[in-house]
């Protein structure tokens, strides 16, 4: 039984770890390489608005922390703690 279940998990599961990630980012940035050959206006466009939107968001959050830090209270010595029943 264990054997069973060790060969349907290689089946299924795939060891070429992070590079699986990278294969995707290049099946995103092929056709927009072949689009930047025909229409390069409109694939600077497409970039710049991508890289504008990332930094918008990536400033909104740095913003958001700083006006919204996250804060934990400790309890000190003094304070009231509720009594265990």
């Amino acid at each position: 039984m264990l054997a069973l279940f060790r060969r349907y998990w290689n089946e299924r599961v795939s060891y070429e770890g992070g590079m699986a990630l990278l294969w995707m980012d290049g099946l995103l940035l092929i056709p927009l390489a072949m689009a930047a050959f025909f229409y390069p206006l409109e694939a600077l466009m497409g970039v710049g608005t991508v890289l504008l939107l990332s930094v918008a968001v990536y400033e909104g959050y740095i913003l958001w922390r700083k006006r919204h830090p996250f804060r934990v209270e400790l309890p000190t010595p003094n304070s009231q703690l509720p009594k265990p029943r």
